[in-house]
Order: structure tokens, then sequence, then C-alpha cells
């Protein structure tokens, strides 16, 4: 697993208000037209006001481009678009991404509103899917349970082979990539910290 930069996020979290409400407001908070913002991140304005409307469901890099455009961060969005602090997240409050250029892998948050360190998330990756060819580095650590199915993991360039109850846990530092071998879905439970989404 690795912190997903080309992912698209659900445009309404459920329980708050849209994402791109918050954005609007922010926008014009700063006083900046629709023209200005686009100037600003080198979107469109039509794109922009897609977004604004939860029309477009935009990419993390996107919207990270656009957050930067109006001096705030990802975390800070995430935490406005809804304050409450959740103890309990109930299955049809999950948030479910995809990484843009990368088939047969879904994530879903499930504590996407809990604003502590830990972030939890279930990993279904299809027959023949993977996280990509070049294994992946970031700060953090990672756990992770494999529920059902099949994972080839590799940690640091040794390979692991996960079956059913199988767990691994490593220092994200380190390079660390994976495949579904099987002709089944491999579906995983995952923690990491710091939250990457």
């Amino acid at each position: 697993m690795s912190t997903v930069e080309h992912a698209h996020i659900s445009p309404e979290p459920p329980g708050g208000d849209g994402i791109g409400q918050y954005l609007r407001r922010e926008r014009l908070d700063q006083g900046l037209t629709l023209e200005k913002l686009a100037e600003k991140t080198g979107l469109s304005r039509s794109y922009l006001s897609n977004v604004e409307r939860d029309v477009n469901s935009p990419t993390i890099n996107t919207l990270r481009t656009i957050v930067e455009a109006l001096g705030t961060t990802l975390s800070q969005l995430f935490r406005a678009v809804d304050r409450e602090h959740r103890v309990l997240t109930r299955p049809d409050q999950r948030v479910e991404l995809t990484r843009s250029g990368v088939e047969g892998v879904t994530y879903t948050l499930l504590n996407p509103k809990h604003g502590g360190r830990i972030e939890m998330m279930m990993l279904e990756v299809a027959p023949g899917a993977s996280s990509g060819g070049n294994p992946h580095t970031h700060g953090g650590e990672e756990v992770g349970l494999l529920l059902s199915g099949e994972l080839d993991y590799w940690v640091d360039g040794v390979h692991y082979r996960l079956q059913p109850g199988d767990c691994v846990s490593f220092d994200s530092s380190v390079s660390h990539r994976y495949s579904n071998p099987g002709d089944v879905p491999a579906v995983c439970v995952w923690t990491e910290t710091p939250r990457g989404f």
C-alpha cells in the first residue's frame, strides 16, 4: 500500500456537506472568482464549477491542487467537511476510493471521519490486479490482514505469499508492492499511520 496520489474520492461523504460545497465556501470567503481560481490552479472554470456542484469527482492530486490554491490542506478539508468526531462508522458511511490508472484495486475507508492518526481500510484487489510495477515508499507503518483470496506481497524486495488469516506488518519507508495471483478477489483489512488519505 502507499499514499494514493491518483484516487477519485466520493464527492459527498455521508453525514456532512459535500466537498464541493466546502470548496465553494472557501473560495467565496477569499473573494476569489472561479476565473481567478482557474488561473491559480490551471484547471478550467467549467471543471471547477462542476467540482463545486459535486458533479465531478476530482482525483486526490487535483483536489490537492485546488486546496493548495485556496491556502489550505487535504487534512483541513476533510476535517472541515465533517467536524464530527465519529466513534461509530456504519457500513453506509464508508468512503470508497479507486486509483486512477490502476485497474481492479479498490480502497474503502472504514473510519473516514474519526480524526485520529490511524487509518483503517478495506482493500480489494481483483484477480491479476496489482499496485503497479514500481514499489512504493513513504513514511509510517502498515499492518494488513488478508481475509480471503491470495495476495503476493513484496517488502524490501522479499516476496511473501499471503493466505487468508495471514498478517503483514512493516515500516512503510521500505519498498513494498502487491499483486493478486489468484482467480478470485483478494480482500484485506489494512491499517496505516499516519493517515494516507
